[in-house]
């Protein structure tokens, strides 16, 4: 509720600018905004410290032991610590790659859309977007499933967050005769596929398509809010 009005809350965030943004708002002679981001970042660190200490939990084990002349085994617990330590980060980078690859790429692409406008929730103008801003994977098994999080069905997750992930298997099939049926978009590609597509529009090579809505919103219109020539879907 107090994020600086001067600095859009889409513009990226990096730990670097905690530092910088403080003296920035500073010379701006915005006191109070500059006050912000000390807070935020003492905010983010309560956060990312106890995931921190998780990474270094199997490096503790033996370091108690080692240090309290307990541990019990040939191999110096210096070097039991250390391996628990690497083993620790190596598992989290690769957790994290898979958590990146099964939630970020399936929202990022140059044949999905951004929009400059809000909707109603459940309107047909929030389906239609939960269709044209989405990806699924690959579906319809338990292996494929599991392997994913069940976060491959991110069309149906968007349309109907309430449900089970074996709902979302029950009914993708639906959803997607449907928006066959009707010309609406329906993107289903390998995760990896998916990577590649937003990595080139993380890069710069691509871009996702910009328009304002994917209906005319005529009730706007009608009010005199929205210009005649307003862009909407793939203009």
């Amino acid at each position: 509720q107090r994020w600086p009005k001067s600095r859009p809350r889409t513009e990226p965030l990096t730990v670097f600018d905690f530092a910088r943004l403080p003296v920035q708002f500073l010379l701006n002679g915005e006191v109070t905004d500059a006050l912000f981001w000390p807070v935020l970042f003492v905010q983010w660190l309560l956060m990312v410290i106890p995931m921190m200490a998780l990474v270094a939990l199997p490096a503790v084990f033996p370091s108690v032991l080692g240090l309290a002349s307990w541990w019990p085994f040939a191999l110096p617990w210096q070097t039991a610590a250390m391996k628990g330590l690497i083993g620790g980060v190596i598992a989290d980078m690769m957790s994290n790659l898979h958590s990146f690859i099964i939630v970020a790429c399936n929202h990022s692409g140059s044949d999905l859309y951004r929009y400059s406008t809000s909707c109603k929730a459940y309107s047909a103008e929030w389906f239609l977007r939960c269709a044209y801003s989405s990806v699924n994977f690959e579906t319809g098994s338990d292996l494929v499933d599991i392997a994913y999080g069940w976060l491959n069905y991110q069309i149906e997750h968007h349309m109907f967050p309430d449900m089970t992930p074996l709902q979302y298997r029950k009914l993708q099939p639906l959803v997607k005769s449907v928006c066959k049926k009707h010309g609406v978009q329906y993107i289903q590609q390998n995760g990896l596929y998916r990577t590649w597509r937003m990595l080139r529009c993380a890069v710069g090579d691509d871009q996702m398509i910009q328009c304002n809505a994917i209906l005319p919103p005529a009730s706007a219109k009608d009010k005199g809010l929205v210009p005649a020539n307003d862009k909407m879907l793939g203009s």
